[in-house]
């Protein structure tokens, strides 16, 4: 299906782990169950809005991941995010955030930082949206594959639906063969 997630990276500096987590928490991210030795695993979501999976990764350096489904609106990103990366300036090793390329997105301690990122994400959301369709839906990166393929209301593959058709008309000529079931 290709890229359904933005991913962005923001390097925090050595031994500012448990302060990220708390300014976390006082942001307003939800701590999620899946975390373990090596990251731990937050979201800022609404129920009707945004969902944007958040991880800091302890290994090999200690990094925030930021995952924002590109099923979310453009316009829903900001304000979650906001707060949360102004909160985890102080944490972070430089202020550059940059994507899963490795190139610079924003500087966090600059002005706009947050509409280029806005902006970017745009960008990968255009993309999405004219390979599988327009879909909106407030949920983690890892469920839009599945969603998509559940709910591909507006948009079917033609090829694959031809070959579910054809399949299915063999299976009923081979029922009418005669002989058909015969060893």
């Amino acid at each position: 299906m290709g890229r359904e997630s933005a991913n962005y990276f923001l390097r925090l500096a050595t031994g500012t782990e448990e302060r990220a987590v708390f300014l976390l928490d006082g942001a307003g991210a939800e701590r999620l169950g899946s975390s373990d030795e090596t990251r731990i695993d937050f979201c800022l979501r609404d129920e009707y809005r945004y969902w944007i999976d958040l991880r800091i990764h302890r290994e090999p350096e200690l990094c925030l991941e930021i995952r924002i489904a590109l099923t979310n609106d453009q316009w829903s990103i900001r304000a979650p995010l906001e707060p949360a990366l102004i909160a985890l300036g102080s944490c972070a090793a430089a202020p550059s955030l940059h994507d899963e390329d490795g190139n610079e997105i924003a500087a966090i301690d600059q002005d706009g930082w947050s509409l280029a990122l806005e902006q970017h994400y745009g960008e990968l959301r255009d993309a999405f949206v004219a390979r599988v369709g327009d879909f909106t839906a407030p949920l983690p990166a890892d469920h839009v594959y599945m969603y998509i393929h559940q709910t591909r209301w507006n948009r079917d593959n033609d090829d694959e639906l031809a070959w579910h058709r054809e399949r299915e008309i063999a299976k009923i000529e081979e029922m009418w063969e005669p002989g058909a079931d015969e060893p």
